[in-house]
């Protein structure tokens, strides 16, 4: 019953209902200064299963600390690349390809991918850190594979939608030190002109 639990947590992550899908972050957690892990939750809908390959990548995740990035989920790896090839991405968003993408490849065997539609079933334990603790919204994309007879059962389905990711706000001790290096560059810059004045 366990392995049955965790099989049908793992298949949750590429959820989402077929008008528009959910990925939400969950919780964010200060780990100290500079280092946020942003924890992310779904659902996997009723009409939707999973085969090894189908994905959800979470764009653009500002501040990415290298190695952070974590699946909680059986058969569920969890990595990061720069450009995601995918064939849709939220309207008015875009890829920046000099910043990483969270990537949740499901791995197991096919999951709830026929007979269905199935009760739906919550997800969480995706997540990586970031240097920063803000928020900004960006697109997330979900591919699952329809279950519902007759003609949808076993196609691709691809969903997208936005979700809270981390955004380059600095952190108030950054702050204070960014006004601290401004004054000091305006105390430099009078006493640089007091001198020339003087030698004038």
């Amino acid at each position: 019953m366990r392995n049955w639990v965790l099989a049908a947590a793992a298949a949750a992550v590429f959820a989402g209902p077929a008008s528009a899908a959910v990925i939400t972050l969950q919780s964010i957690t200060n780990n100290g200064p500079n280092n946020f892990t942003f924890n992310y939750q779904g659902t996997l809908n009723p009409d939707e299963g999973v085969r090894t390959g189908d994905r959800l990548i979470i764009f653009d995740f500002r501040g990415y600390i290298a190695g952070s990035v974590f699946s909680n989920l059986a058969n569920v790896t969890a990595t990061v690349e720069n450009s995601s090839n995918v064939p849709v991405i939220t309207p008015g968003q875009s890829d920046d390809p000099n910043i990483p993408n969270l990537v949740f490849t499901y791995t197991g065997p096919n999951f709830q991918t026929t007979g269905g539609p199935f009760a739906s079933i919550d997800f969480n334990g995706l997540g990586a850190r970031s240097t920063f603790g803000g928020t900004a919204f960006d697109a997330f994309f979900a591919q699952t594979t329809k279950n519902t007879p007759p003609a949808e059962a076993m196609t691709v389905s691809y969903q997208v939608g936005t979700v809270r990711v981390p955004a380059g706000v600095p952190e108030p001790a950054s702050w204070a030190m960014m006004l601290g290096g401004f004054g000091l560059l305006g105390a430099v810059a009078r006493r640089r002109n007091a001198a020339a004045h003087v030698i004038a």
